[in-house]
């Protein structure tokens, strides 16, 4: 076990989790892995066309094994899928092992950022946006409240909300 914890970031899709983990790993000059990234990576293929191919159930299993696979032997910060916590595989290590911090936003701005690219998000429904994004974030929060961490993303202020996540993870190495 490394002596300093790395960070993970949960939430629902569309929080910010990769642009805003990217930054932080920036400023703390520590490596940022997204898992989503390694698992497009892994597949050689787009996580909407894992989805088409061969479910969710094969996405969530792959899921598992990948940020399985993530080595602790050193700082970093890593962004995880939104269903990425709901594995109790992969909360019991995160809870256990790692600072998590929930990105909490409201439905609405989701909702928004989500419509500018909603091809790529498999679990929504593209006729119905809004109602799968109300229906994820009703099963997913309740889930999301045990990180270590809330942080409410809504004042859409990145910078605000890069500073209160190098807060906790300096509150909690040193």
């Amino acid at each position: 076990m490394a002596t300093h914890k790395s960070l993970v970031l949960v939430g629902m899709m569309g929080t910010g989790k990769s642009t805003i983990g990217k930054e932080v790993a920036k400023k703390l000059k520590v490596e940022f892995i997204d898992t989503d990234e390694l698992i497009e990576k892994e597949e050689n293929v787009t996580i909407s066309e894992i989805f088409k191919k061969n479910g969710e159930k094969y996405f969530r299993e792959l899921e598992e094994k990948i940020f399985l696979k993530i080595k602790d032997d050193k700082e970093k910060i890593i962004s995880i899928g939104g269903g990425a916590f709901i594995n109790d595989i992969i909360r019991k290590k995160i809870l256990k092992e790692y600072l998590s911090i929930w990105l909490n936003v409201d439905e609405d701005l989701i909702i928004s950022r989500i419509k500018r690219n909603a091809k790529k998000r498999p679990m929504v429904d593209q006729n119905n946006i809004e109602k799968s994004v109300k229906n994820l974030k009703k099963t997913r929060d309740p889930i999301y409240k045990l990180a270590n961490y809330e942080i409410d993303c809504n004042l859409n202020n990145k910078n605000k909300i890069i500073e209160k996540i190098i807060d906790f993870y300096e509150k909690n190495n040193n």
